[in-house]
């Protein structure tokens, strides 16, 4: 995760990640949760 933050802050690199970790999820700028393939929420961050 730590090498993921650090291309995405350093190197401008986009990441899409997709889990079911609350833990992951913490380390994106922006998260979008889905509950039965539509989006529950958007929060900003």
């Amino acid at each position: 995760m730590e090498l993921f933050r650090q291309l995405n802050e350093e190197d401008g690199v986009t990441i899409i990640q997709v889990t079911h970790s609350e833990k992951n999820a913490a380390y994106g700028k922006r998260v979008v949760n889905l509950l039965d393939a539509r989006i529950e929420a958007s929060p900003s961050r």
